[in-house]
């Protein structure tokens, strides 16, 4: 049996950090291309995954997750993300649940 492989990568500083982080899951999948990946955007850097952003290219075999208390404190509705971006209730609560259930946690 082999142990599922979940990673969180956590962006907070800077909107650059959300491409940062999608090419360091791309590396990550290089290397573990059976590993779950979640990119979880607040703070400073939800602006990255706006539609006012640079553009992104999503992985297929990630998710780009915003998280909505940030969003609400930048006044940013749904509709002004990037299409392809999901949304999180919380990123402390998503960050903590993933930590518990035994996922790797990086921050950029």
């Amino acid at each position: 049996m082999t142990a599922s492989r979940d990673v969180v990568i956590h962006v907070s500083d800077a909107p650059a950090g959300v491409a940062r982080a999608i090419g360091s899951a791309s590396t990550l999948h290089r290397f573990h291309p059976d590993a779950q990946i979640r990119i979880i955007v607040n703070g400073p850097a939800i602006t990255g995954v706006t539609r006012d952003a640079e553009e992104l290219r999503l992985p297929a075999f990630a998710t780009v997750e915003a998280c909505e208390v940030g969003m609400r404190a930048h006044a940013l509705e749904p509709a002004a993300l990037q299409p392809g971006i999901l949304t999180t209730p919380s990123a402390i609560a998503a960050l903590s649940d993933a930590q518990w259930a035994g996922a790797a946690y990086i921050r950029i």
